[in-house]
């Protein structure tokens, strides 16, 4: 998703909205939900991050000038609450970066350190702050109340060493600033994980598994289902049978292959549970009659274990078809 200067202004707040629906959408797709999900930890932080994300860029925008308040308790309250709004949108960025294996630092953006310097010496430790080793440069900051306004405030900061210093913040720099480094760290997310994806696909785009399953395989189906009804030649319906089970075995290996387990698709391990019973009911009963003994289910059963072996394997089938589509997309 890479969006030329011309496409779209990075200081819009919908750029952001689009942004975080746009991973929300791709760590989500099943592959990529699986992997993730093999570290809770991990996916948790992911999740909230970007929850935190979508939750203080609604703050950063409910901000107004005309909702700014008459009083001062008012006006301390909602750049409180400003300030602290970019402080965690910072760390859920940060954070949803560390998730996904990105080592992307604010070092790598000096503005949005000074923004964090901004809100630690205005509402974060403004009574004293320690730097350096113990406490070497500490410092005592407050917003001067009769500057606070909605387009900013005076910061007025004193040192342990005499200094004193007072300068203007201006609040629409900061949300600017801010939503611009910002939204280069979500673009720089979605390029990353649309990157890993195209690159899997194209990997395996000629790797139709489709073609896992054999053009025989609905002869094979049908000759289990003959074989069942007739409860004759038990060794040809077994026969038949095995190469049903190899057609799966092999449908599972062309997906792990690709990083796919049965239970990144909830579908396709439904159907393989599904088949576990009345798989081992036919090979029990082909063996049995082959033995000379009788058969532990009537033949009627066997036919309709049979018949729905069929109907499973042919939505396999058509599973396989729906991601060789999605591949070759």
């Amino acid at each position: 998703m890479r969006l030329s200067t011309g496409e779209h202004n990075r200081f819009h707040p919908k750029v952001m909205d689009k942004l975080i629906r746009k991973i929300e959408g791709l760590v989500d797709r099943p592959r990529r939900r699986h992997g993730l999900l093999k570290n809770r930890p991990l996916w948790y932080q992911l999740w909230t991050s970007l929850y935190a994300l979508e939750d203080t860029h609604l703050a950063v925008a409910a901000y107004s000038g005309e909702e700014f308040g008459t009083s001062h308790g008012a006006r301390y309250l909602a750049v409180y609450g400003l300030l602290q709004a970019l402080f965690l949108q910072q760390d859920a960025a940060q954070n949803l970066c560390q998730a996904l294996g990105m080592p992307v630092t604010l070092d790598e953006y000096p503005r949005l350190k000074e923004i964090r310097e901004t809100r630690t010496e205005s509402i974060g430790h403004p009574t004293k702050r320690e730097r350096g080793k113990k406490g070497q440069r500490t410092s005592y900051h407050s917003i001067t109340r009769m500057s606070l306004r909605p387009e900013g405030f005076d910061l007025l900061s004193q040192y342990s060493d005499g200094r004193l210093e007072s300068k203007k913040v201006s609040i629409p720099d900061l949300v600017t600033d801010q939503r611009h480094y910002v939204v280069d760290i979500l673009e720089r997310i979605v390029c990353k994980l649309e990157d890993e994806e195209a690159a899997h696909k194209e990997k395996f785009r000629m790797e139709k598994l489709t073609a896992v399953f054999p053009s025989t395989l609905d002869y094979h189906l049908q000759k289990v289902l003959l074989c069942t009804t007739t409860g004759e030649d038990a060794a040809l319906g077994e026969a038949h049978l095995q190469e049903i089970k190899g057609a799966l075995d092999a449908f599972r290996e062309a997906l792990a292959r690709r990083g796919i387990e049965l239970d990144t698709y909830e579908s396709i391990r439904d159907v393989y549970q599904s088949l576990e019973y009345p798989l081992g009911e036919l090979q029990r009963f082909f063996d049995t009659v082959k033995a000379g003994g009788r058969p532990h289910i009537d033949p009627r059963a066997a036919d309709i274990f049979a018949w729905y072996v069929q109907r499973q394997v042919c939505e396999l089938k058509k599973m396989a078809r729906e991601i060789d589509q999605d591949y070759a997309s």
